[in-house]
């Protein structure tokens, strides 16, 4: 019976020493930077505001976006492919809940005229969808932006439609 017990605990010790070597093996590859000083393979960064998961390759964000609360609540989950968001990116509320979908992004093509916009126009455009806490389509429409579409100058353009709390089709408006 104590010989027994002798190798329950020999292998318990054994596992664990193993576990924590995978993990440091592990934290030993976050936050890596190539020969040339760029950041690659997965970071784990803590903002001000935020904490945030990507994926770097050769400096440029390729992979897997996902940012966090400082509660520790998923507050965004994306994909960039060489610097660009792509796919469909999803924002969450302080509880968990869906806000936002983006999708389709894309270079702008419409050369519209922005007056609260240096430029004149937006680069880059994509389809937003906002939603109520109760998961209802708020709105939708194809949204305008440069860098960023989690920017303050982001605009909307062309049809966008509004609904109600209970999903039903309240207004429509037309944006140039």
């Amino acid at each position: 019976m104590k010989t027994a017990i002798k190798y329950i605990l020999l292998s318990i010790m054994i596992l664990t020493s193993y576990s924590i070597s995978a993990q440091k093996g592990y934290a030993d590859k976050i936050n890596q930077s190539n020969s040339k000083g760029q950041k690659e393979g997965f970071w784990k960064e803590d903002l001000k505001y935020q904490i945030t998961e990507t994926y770097y390759h050769n400096g440029l964000k390729s992979g897997i976006f996902k940012a966090f609360s400082k509660k520790g609540i998923l507050t965004c989950l994306g994909e960039y492919n060489n610097n660009k968001e792509t796919g469909t990116w999803y924002y969450f509320g302080d509880y968990g809940h869906l806000m936002m979908i983006q999708k389709d992004f894309r270079k702008n093509t419409y050369k519209t005229p922005l007056e609260h916009h240096a430029q004149g126009f937006c680069s880059f455009r994509c389809y937003c969808t906002t939603y109520y806490p109760n998961g209802n389509k708020k709105s939708e429409g194809i949204m305008l932006f440069d860098k960023d579409p989690e920017s303050d100058f982001t605009f909307e353009y062309g049809e966008w439609k509004y609904y109600d709390e209970n999903g039903n089709l309240t207004k429509t408006r037309v944006f140039k």
